[in-house]
């Protein structure tokens, strides 16, 4: 009987450990996908941002000679660089947002599918951090 409860202890840790193992896996696969998205949206808003830097540049060391039509014409200009920056500023977030979205949906599914397995881990990573914590 003893060896019946030893062999389930194990079965249950291995089990434990496995799942552990498949959620960091999916868990790293959607950072790096949120970090490759986020590097990707970063450089677009980074060009944006460079390239109206430059225009207000542009815009500041003209004014002294332009006229108002000049003026209104380079407001306009200015107005729809900043509409772009602003429509990369939402894809950015929005890509942010389906990202993390992704990961919480699968944290989801995983658990539905593995419901104690998923409170073993829970149970495990509570007991670790209260190790961490109470060494302080």
């Amino acid at each position: 009987m003893p060896n019946t409860i030893s062999n389930q202890v194990e079965d249950v840790v291995a089990a434990t450990e496995n799942m552990a193992q498949r959620t960091g896996t999916a868990l790293g696969n959607v950072l790096d996908a949120t970090k490759s998205a986020g590097k990707q949206a970063g450089a677009l808003a980074s060009n944006e941002i460079s390239n109206l830097r430059a225009d207000l540049d542009d815009l500041i060391s003209r004014i002294p000679n332009l006229s108002d039509v000049d003026l209104e014409e380079a407001k306009e200009k200015l107005m729809t660089k900043m509409a772009s920056a602003k429509e990369v500023a939402k894809i950015v977030a929005a890509d942010a947002r389906r990202h993390f979205n992704e990961g919480v949906d699968c944290s989801r599914g995983y658990v539905k599918e593995h419901p104690l397995q998923a409170v073993g881990c829970a149970a495990a990573i509570g007991f670790l951090l209260g190790l961490l914590v109470s060494r302080r």
